[in-house]
């Protein structure tokens, strides 16, 4: 097994990754409070009903937020 040394994040990457996430956590908080009122966040944020059901914009909202998160998680990485 061949291991490559981790190569640091590239600040463009980085920031590309912050503004997606940025981005898709607004549109999740903005389903919630459409959703569950002003305090959907604190309420469901992690609880099921946080996810949305299958097929709603609260769930591809959610689906786009962990998504964005996993990435700005790996990228982050990188340069530790």
């Amino acid at each position: 097994m061949i291991v490559q040394p981790s190569s640091p994040p590239e600040p463009d990457r980085l920031a590309l990754t912050e503004s997606a996430l940025a981005n898709a956590d607004s549109l999740w908080r903005a389903e919630m409070r459409r959703n569950y009122g002003p305090d959907g966040v604190l309420v469901y944020g992690f609880a099921p009903e946080g996810q949305g059901g299958l097929g709603t914009a609260l769930r591809r909202s959610y689906e786009a937020r962990r998504v964005a998160v996993a990435l700005w998680r790996h990228e982050r990485r990188r340069g530790a």
